[in-house]
């Protein structure tokens, strides 16, 4: 039985790990952390437990929840690490296609931190603590597999303290930049790092340089590289499971799946809820080439039939980033559904949300472009109550996504 989503325990477990841990923020240490991650490194290499790293821009989390699912098809156990978490933080904590309870997760995040207690000198961050209270409760139970999702980059991510059995890149584009680099060979050096001298890496670039990069480097560094062959008129979407059902191959070859076409959506990708009336899609485009996905699937034969298949309604809302690169999301939104759906920006309360006088500044001058086809929504909370009937596609931050869903589950 999957158990309901509970804000009071949300945020109780949420304000002790902030309390204690800080907020959610890139803090790179490998060499700061990497006694306390040894026992676990041991541990997957004494009951041979696979390791799976899977980096890239886009379509991690997509692929890293398929690959569980081929897994658990036939019958193979595994724990999957993913972050960020949509709406609830026990999607962080996967053991065989199910969420962490509550109860267990409590009481492993509390025992952790009077664990690490013992050694007031070791400081580590808010996505290294819940990645230590997940390899506490992974290894409590049998354990065939092991699937983590890298959180930004690759290189000085803590999943990178294990070393691979087989590792992939989903995709690389351009984000994260101020941390990252803003060129396509310095964002591929900070993912490609997770592979390993002779283990497999599979990517599935669609730009040749990218390729020939790659090439290189697992040259150099004697990686065993498989390039998927590029999909010619495939989503986004079809991609990843492509890469997930590659990955499921190279872990148990000669095996397959049951059904493969059984795949379900997952939290934030396609993800659809009822809410007065109103049907909404979750599709969390939060980037340039994830908007462009995005619109390639309302495009494609393979749109799902719930999607209209054009939307009467966008809401949209971003995390903080550049403004140019908000400004070439939104046009991208404007130009495929502006003259077929009413196009609606917000902003929304997180310490990652985008500031509400930069997302007008933005709603602004592309008005001035676009007619007026983008209106700014001040309370988005009273739109959704006021809407009657309609389909609303809900996209950009995967933080807005959550902020969307959690006032939907309140109320229901």
């Amino acid at each position: 039985m999957v158990e309901e989503f509970d804000i009071k325990k949300e945020n109780e477990l949420m304000s002790f790990i902030q309390m204690h841990y800080g907020a959610e923020v890139f803090t790179p240490g490998l060499l700061r952390t990497r006694a306390l991650f040894r026992p676990f490194i041991e541990r997957a290499l004494q009951t041979k437990t696979k390791v799976t790293i899977i980096a890239g821009t886009n379509g991690k989390g997509q692929t890293a929840h398929t690959l569980g699912f081929f897994l658990q098809q036939v019958g193979q156990s595994y724990a999957l690490w993913t972050s960020p978490h949509i709406l609830s933080i026990r999607e962080r904590f996967s053991f065989n296609g199910e969420d962490v309870s509550y109860e267990e997760l409590k009481n492993e995040i509390f025992a952790a931190h009077l664990d690490l207690k013992n050694d007031p000198t070791l400081v580590i961050s808010f996505y290294e603590f819940l990645f230590f209270v997940f390899l506490r409760l992974a290894f409590k139970r049998p354990l065939e597999h092991l699937l983590l999702e890298v959180g930004l980059g690759g290189r000085l991510d803590a999943v990178n303290h294990f070393d691979a059995d087989l590792a992939c890149i989903t995709s690389i584009s351009r984000d994260h930049q101020g941390i990252l680099g803003n060129r396509y060979d310095l964002i591929l050096s900070e993912k490609i790092a997770v592979s390993r001298n002779g283990k497999v890496l599979l990517t599935q670039f669609q730009i040749n340089y990218l390729n020939e990069q790659t090439e290189r480097y697992c040259k150099e560094h004697e990686v065993l590289w498989k390039p998927l062959p590029k999909m010619s008129g495939k989503t986004y979407f079809e991609e990843n499971q492509a890469m997930a059902f590659a990955l499921f191959n190279e872990l148990l070859p000669g095996r397959s799946p049951k059904n493969r076409e059984a795949i379900p959506e997952f939290k934030g990708r396609r993800e659809v809820m009822t809410f007065k009336g109103n049907t909404l899609i979750f599709i969390g485009a939060h980037n340039t080439d994830g908007v462009r996905s995005m619109t390639e699937l309302f495009k494609s034969d393979s749109c799902p039939s719930q999607f209209s298949p054009w939307p009467d309604h966008l809401l949209m809302s971003f995390s903080k980033r550049p403004a140019d690169e908000i400004e070439v999301m939104i046009k991208t939104l404007v130009e495929h559904f502006g003259n077929k759906s009413k196009l609606h920006i917000t902003s929304f309360d997180h310490p990652k949300a985008m500031d509400e006088i930069a997302l007008h500044n933005v709603e602004k001058h592309i008005n001035k472009i676009s007619k007026g086809l983008l209106d700014f929504v001040t309370d988005w909370k009273t739109y959704l109550i006021d809407s009657q009937n309609q389909t609303i596609l809900v996209c950009g931050s995967y933080y807005f996504v959550g902020e969307i869903q959690r006032f939907i589950l309140t109320l229901s």
